[in-house]
């Protein structure tokens, strides 16, 4: 027994970490491009925070000046997920040479873990308007009614309507998150749309909206008022044939984050009894939202929405 680790485990494992990292590191990621990635070196990660100041106040001459106290706002705890799957190598397949087989497992192990990772950070997009996934303040990541922490009127970052995707709406939409997302003191922020974030299958529509020099539509030969103006970011692990579509500004949605706990490993050990060879990728990681400014969001199916 002693003769099987450096006879049959140790020979495929330096072969199948290439394949696995290979096959893991490909194609480029998607959540990196929506989400904040940051390290994490606790079980879970707590946020807060606090607004800031109001308008300064006319101050008379020699007169007291006015002090001003931030308003705490809410809180959202983050807590990491472990993400593991393995795969076992009989000793009578490594004997009977079938490599060629073999050599597929670290690479589908690489497909599975990169899928994962896309899969559990899209489904924060594709449960932006699900009730049952909420922020710290109680709502989703896009409402309409945002509770704001001064206990002022709501905020909205949503579309009522349900607006489905079009040059029109866009507009409508970039009016919509410049003028009503605002400060826990309802002052205004200065947000300003950099991404547009679509599933596949929006992407001729928003082809033909950033990408024409012309108006699309139209025999005027207005210019495009809209090319080039921000990225346009499909993400094909969006629900399939879904119409939600989302502006993010990328300097301001802070609180969209990935949260890397433990990176991602591949190891191998061996089964005393069996002489099997067993394989293990696992990592630890969470996603989610505390924060939800910089992002306005659509159902984009022309429905009445009140979340």
């Amino acid at each position: 027994m002693a003769s099987i680790k450096s006879l049959f485990a140790d020979q495929l494992e330096p072969g199948f970490l290439v394949i696995f990292n290979d096959n893991y590191k490909e194609p480029e990621r998607v959540y990196s491009k929506v989400f904040n990635v940051m390290n994490s070196s606790k079980q879970d990660e707590r946020f807060s925070s606090v607004t800031g100041f109001g308008l300064l106040t006319v101050k008379s001459e020699n007169a007291t000046i006015d002090y001003d106290d931030p308003i705490q706002g809410y809180d959202h705890l983050l807590s990491h997920s472990t993400y593991a799957k393995g795969f076992k190598i009989s000793k009578e397949l490594w004997e009977d040479q079938l490599y060629n087989l073999i050599n597929e497992k670290p690479r589908q192990l690489g497909v599975a873990a990169r899928r994962t990772e896309e899969t559990v950070s899209a489904n924060v997009l594709n449960r932006a308007f699900n009730s049952s996934y909420l922020g710290g303040d109680g709502q989703e990541l896009c409402s309409t009614v945002h509770p704001r922490e001064d206990a002022g009127t709501s905020i909205s970052n949503a579309s009522a309507t349900g607006l489905t995707f079009g040059e029109e709406n866009y507009e409508t939409a970039k009016l919509a998150m410049r003028s009503e997302q605002l400060d826990g003191r309802g002052q205004i922020i200065e947000v300003m749309p950099s991404v547009l974030l679509i599933p596949e299958n929006l992407k001729k529509t928003a082809d033909i909206v950033f990408k024409s020099n012309l108006r699309s539509g139209t025999a005027d030969n207005d210019f495009n008022p809209y090319q080039n103006e921000l990225q346009v970011i499909e993400w094909l692990y969006m629900n399939r044939n879904n119409t939600h579509w989302f502006l993010i500004d990328k300097d301001m949605a802070r609180g969209l984050v990935y949260l890397k706990r433990e990176p991602i490993s591949f190891s191998q050990d061996e089964a005393w009894e069996s002489d099997a060879a067993m394989y293990k990728v696992r990592e630890r990681f969470s996603v989610g939202f505390y924060a939800w400014r910089g992002v306005w969001g659509s159902q984009g199916d022309g429905a009445a929405y009140s979340g």
